[in-house]
């Protein structure tokens, strides 16, 4: 690798670590999910290393992601279980994604397309920012580019290897589908021409050993949380409905998808516009980045529920087309590209930068000063804030997990609720007015940059 390459390698490697435990940037996502889900998907983990078993009640992350949950867990055993060991995992597949990308973009196309790929990619503030956060969407990805490279990699091949190559691919868009079932986004990837069949075989190979070992045996508890995330998040209920979810797609600001995209990547998107508008010929890979990006904007316009970091799964297709753009540009045009990616970047970077705070890990120390040894914590922030303390934790969402006396059936000690969030003081306020009372509040949390959400921290000793 030329030094040029290292270079950006280190630089990719300093944005993803450098206060690796601040809080995510509040324009990051407009989703509460930003400041949840963090704690939601390493749950079982961390209470397998703290307690011996999977986390209390009926919201369990590992029926979810197996495969990633297992992973979290070892971490934690050899290195602890707190925020930064998990965002760690997040940083360890962001890299090794860059890397396998440039792999895949140098064996489909050549060196330049490739370095211009990785740049945007590994440079890209929204994919940097989610790399450095404990969310599934970073280790889902990395399975879906190394599908991509094994395709790459099977069109220049023959024989058998080119065969293993192509059912390799297919089965690696399975293991990410068993990361986050939201990787199905990528599906249409494996229905270009180019040995359709033995992807397809690969990708069911991978589906059934899944479903025999995992989905049928916890069949009951995943369709009740998969009908959840389907019903209340994912489909549109009517064809209005639908008309406005397609409609904030378009043009609905930061909750669009493509709104979002040209604000915090106005080069890459225009370039991978210009050059799917202009192309005659589409080579295999050409369109298995095409049919991966149309499945990822497909589905954040129709769904009711599409926060920036699904984004994160259909990245890598927009950036090889628009690195693959970038190589019919002229000399001056290619400068002036770079150029205005890298002052653009530089500008997201540093309004995080500027934003920075670090209320979690305050509310985390300050969890530890106010409450005693033994006590667990329930409500949609405690898996977060619980992250890295000695407490046991678990979430409370109506609909979706522990909404049935919730108090009660999970011995808890404590309740964190959202103050400025009016559906959780109702349904808190409605099933436990005793515990809602000023003599029983503890501690108020503050965090969300602008967002500025305040969690109060109520003792249910009085039900005791």
């Amino acid at each position: 690798m030329t030094f040029w390459r290292w270079a950006v390698l280190l630089l990719c490697l300093a944005l993803r670590l450098v206060a690796l435990d601040a809080d995510p940037p509040p324009w990051l996502s407009w989703s509460t999910g930003l400041y949840t889900d963090e704690g939601f998907y390493t749950l079982d983990a961390r209470h397998e290393v703290l307690f011996g078993a999977p986390a209390p009640g009926t919201f369990h992350d590992r029926l979810l992601s197996p495969l990633l949950s297992l992973l979290q867990e070892g971490v934690f055993r050899l290195f602890d279980a707190g925020i930064l060991q998990a965002r760690l995992i997040a940083v360890v597949f962001g890299m090794l994604t860059v890397v396998v990308f440039w792999l895949g973009l140098r064996r489909a196309y050549d060196n330049r397309v490739a370095d211009m790929g990785a740049v945007f990619l590994g440079l890209s503030p929204m994919f940097v920012l989610y790399n450095r956060t404990a969310l599934q969407e970073t280790p889902t990805v990395f399975w879906l580019v190394l599908a991509f490279a094994c395709w790459a990699y099977a069109g220049g091949s023959v024989g058998r290897y080119q065969w293993v190559l192509y059912a390799l691919a297919g089965s690696f868009v399975g293991i990410a589908v068993v990361f986050k079932s939201l990787a199905g986004l990528a599906v249409p990837a494996l229905l270009t021409k180019a040995r359709k069949k033995t992807t397809i075989l690969g990708f069911g190979g991978v589906l059934a050993l899944y479903a025999a070992f995992w989905y049928l045996p916890h069949h009951a508890e995943l369709s009740r949380m998969t009908t959840y995330y389907r019903v209340h998040q994912i489909q549109p209920h009517s064809l209005l409905g639908l008309y406005l979810n397609i409609k904030r797609g378009l043009v609905g600001g930061e909750h669009g998808v493509l709104p979002y995209l040209l604000a915090t990547l106005p080069v890459p998107c225009l370039l991978a516009g210009w050059g799917m508008l202009r192309r005659r010929e589409w080579t295999s890979s050409d369109r298995f980045l095409g049919y991966w990006l149309a499945g990822g904007l497909t589905f954040c316009l129709v769904s009711s529920y599409a926060p920036s970091r699904y984004y994160v799964l259909f990245l890598p297709a927009l950036m090889g087309l628009a690195a693959k753009a970038f190589g019919t540009l002229s000399r001056r045009l290619q400068v002036a590209a770079v150029g205005v990616f890298l002052v653009t970047s530089a500008l997201w970077y540093g309004v995080a930068w500027g934003q920075r705070s670090f209320a979690q890990r305050e509310g985390r120390q300050e969890l530890v000063r106010v409450l005693p040894k033994g006590s667990v914590v329930i409500g949609d922030f405690a898996p977060t804030l619980c992250l890295g303390t000695p407490f046991a934790a678990t979430t409370v969402q109506p609909g979706l997990a522990n909404d049935d006396h919730p108090v009660e059936r999970l011995h808890a000690t404590h309740v964190l609720v959202v103050r400025n969030a009016a559906n959780w003081q109702t349904w808190w306020r409605g099933h436990y007015p005793d515990v809602m009372q000023p003599s029983h509040l503890l501690t108020s949390l503050e965090f969300g940059g602008s967002r500025h959400f305040i969690v109060d921290l109520y003792s249910v000793k009085a039900l005791k």
